[in-house]
């Protein structure tokens, strides 16, 4: 994978990487979750390309506020996810030839709503462990938000998280076997700090999605992903951890129910032993998984 970049319409610049891409081809768009970057993924996507053989376009956009994107991320700003969308249409639309929305978690909700406003370009969608409640959960949740001084915990956590580090070797060690990343391996972990840490204005480096952006995304989400949903006309594919007990999956029971009760074009596959990670855990499986529903 190589790194590039471009200028959106408001003159705002996003890094992203590709492989070497070919026009006309088949394009696969990646997005990722909140808090992370595309380099995080850097393993799968050189699987996939692989298993590929390189005849696809592969493309993983560092969204808004993350990554090495230097597109205008105010905390104060951001009450949604359109933010997200909007950025994730701009980035297909300039894209030639049909195309494959995927994402992970967050990633997979912001595919959807591309894949929804995008109808002429898509041929499939392809979620991991997205961030999803049932419908009536979602009407719950955005109730709960409204109300003053609630706020998801995960969010909490995000905002308390440590910012700045000497170098890389030492956000490695911080993070190594410890909570999100414990069931990661050290290449992924390296990998997500290569390409979400920048150099600090005092000595050693600082994470570029800062605490306070990643907390409010988790708030932000305004969880009205069914209405694009339902408005999605072309085979799609989830795969998520099984609701096990500490699986930490994001992907509710009600809201897996709910979505095969769209339709026969609407597949879900469970992972026993997975967790929210699925993709860090599992990235042989996911690639087969993507290849497999892919190739037509």
């Amino acid at each position: 994978m190589e790194r590039s970049s471009y200028i959106n319409s408001k003159g705002e610049e996003f890094s992203y990487l590709k492989n070497k891409t070919k026009k006309g081809s088949l394009n696969f768009v990646f997005f990722h979750a909140t808090g992370f970057n595309a380099q995080t993924y850097t393993i799968l996507l050189d699987k996939l390309n692989k298993k590929f053989n390189s005849e696809i376009n592969i493309y993983a956009l560092d969204q808004r506020g993350h990554g090495l994107s230097k597109a205008e991320a105010v905390p104060e700003n951001l009450t949604s996810w359109a933010p997200f969308l909007e950025d994730g249409l701009e980035f297909v639309d300039s894209l030639s030839g049909p195309i494959i929305c995927s994402g992970h978690s967050m990633g997979a909700v912001i595919a959807a709503k591309v894949a929804s406003k995008r109808k002429s370009k898509q041929i499939r969608l392809f979620m991991i462990e997205p961030v999803l409640f049932g419908p009536e959960q979602a009407k719950i949740w955005r109730a709960s938000q409204a109300k003053p001084g609630n706020k998801p915990n995960i969010a909490d956590g995000a905002a308390k998280r440590r910012r700045y580090f000497d170098s890389i070797e030492e956000a490695l060690k911080s993070y190594e076997g410890r909570g999100a990343f414990k069931t990661w391996g050290s290449e992924w972990i390296k990998d997500y700090l290569i390409g979400g840490t920048q150099k600090s204005l005092n000595e050693g480096i600082e994470l570029s999605c800062t605490p306070e952006w990643e907390s409010m995304t988790f708030k932000s989400s305004s969880m009205d992903t069914w209405e694009f949903l339902e408005d999605i006309e072309i085979q799609t594919f989830t795969i998520a951890a099984a609701p096990e007990e500490n699986s930490g999956t994001t992907f509710s029971e009600d809201a897996r129910k709910a979505l095969l009760s769209l339709g026969s074009a609407w597949k879900l596959e469970e992972i026993e032993g997975a967790s929210h990670f699925l993709p860090m855990e599992y990235s042989d499986l996911v690639t087969d998984r993507i290849y497999v529903y892919s190739n037509i």
